[in-house]
């Protein structure tokens, strides 16, 4: 659903889909679409090198990106950010959160490297 950014935290805080202006939030399956598939909820900036927030829907985690990449970016961060960010991670560790799954399946990996 096509939203404004000023209208699309209502969006993030219900982990329903969106399309901002320069800001979009989506469900990733990461299983591939397998029954027991990790899902996790993303919210971007500018495109998909930038997550600002994931949601965790196995562990019922926020997990925020405490880096700063603009100001416009910046501004998205703070009129799309969820009532309740638990974990702050970098760009590179939230991709890997991405990535692996989710918060365990990140863990998991930075264990064994």
């Amino acid at each position: 659903m096509r939203v404004s950014n000023s209208k699309a935290r209502q969006y993030v805080e219900k982990l329903e889909e969106f399309q901002g202006s320069n800001t979009f939030g989506k469900w990733l399956d990461i299983g591939n679409g397998r029954a027991e598939a990790n899902l996790l909820y993303a919210v971007y900036s500018y495109g998909s090198h930038f997550p600002m927030y994931v949601w965790d829907s196995t562990e019922k985690k926020w997990i925020g990106n405490k880096d700063k990449y603009s100001q416009s970016t910046t501004r998205h961060q703070s009129l799309l950010k969820p009532s309740s960010v638990g974990i702050w991670y970098n760009t590179d560790e939230l991709q890997e959160v991405i990535y692996h799954g989710g918060l365990v399946g990140s863990i998991i990996e930075r264990a064994r490297t």
